[in-house]
């Protein structure tokens, strides 16, 4: 006689092949060997597989002994070399990263993957720049790299990606500077705050806080009665920025301050 099996049951037998199915995929990464697989490609797609679900120390094992084993002149070469470079980030080893990458774009700069290579050498800079209260040289690196990328290969997919980048850091680059106005303000040191104002709104002209650093120019220098230059710059918000609650406090009617 045969059982009818409800949902139930089918769930739990699914549940159990599922279970059984990840338990096998995990001892089969754990025993891992890369000199079990009979070609090069065949290695290449195992430790794809690895770095797809994160598991970057044995991929970086396979494409290790790939490096090793392919001849210089093998196409699948600069994959291995890219995806050595992308195990490095996983791992969050970003100084060796952005090393590897960039050489990669200046090995052979007509290689498909040198634009993705220069946007993950910048990529790389840029996570060793996370906090903007730190020294600036990796981000300014990050900046530089995406910059070149953008000049080198303007139609490449990678440099689109890198002229949204570029926003970010520009982004980041103005805030800090915003920031250290905003330190200089506090202290009423006017003179140094109205430096890194105006610095960063020449420098970053089109980044999202350049009202906000017009406005606190216009508060440096009414605070220090630089009546002249509060009248320059509130005709430039007034022209721009005129809808703004705090620009109409303080630039008025053509009666700046008052």
């Amino acid at each position: 006689m045969t059982v009818a099996r409800g949902p139930s049951t089918n769930r739990r037998t699914i549940g159990r092949a599922a279970w059984l199915a990840a338990l096998l995929a995990v001892a089969g990464c754990h025993h891992f060997n890369p000199r079990s697989y009979t070609s090069p490609e065949s290695l290449f797609q195992a430790t794809m597989r690895l770095y797809r679900t994160g598991n970057f120390a044995k991929a970086e094992e396979g494409l290790t002994s790939l490096s090793f084993d392919l001849p210089p002149r093998d196409t699948l070469r600069e994959r291995v070399r890219y995806y050595l470079a992308e195990c490095k980030f996983g791992e969050g080893d970003f100084v060796t990263a952005a090393h590897d990458f960039r050489r990669i774009a200046d090995d052979d700069p007509d290689d498909p993957l040198a634009p993705d290579a220069l946007l993950r050498s910048g990529d790389a800079y840029a996570e060793l720049w996370r906090r903007p209260g730190l020294d600036p040289t990796n981000g300014q690196t990050a900046l530089a790299t995406w910059q070149e990328l953008i000049s080198r290969y303007p139609e490449a997919p990678a440099g689109q990606i890198a002229q949204a980048r570029v926003r970010e850091m520009n982004e980041k680059f103005a805030t800090k500077d915003y920031d250290t106005g905003l330190y200089y303000m506090r202290r009423r040191a006017y003179d140094s705050a109205i430096l890194y104002f105006r610095g960063m709104i020449a420098q970053y002209p089109n980044v999202s806080i350049v009202p906000d650093a017009f406005v606190r120019l216009v508060r440096a220098y009414k605070a220090i009665g630089y009546k002249e230059e509060m009248d320059d710059v509130c005709q430039t918000l007034k022209q721009y920025y005129g809808t703004r609650p705090d620009v109409r406090e303080l630039c008025g009617n053509g009666n700046p301050g008052r």
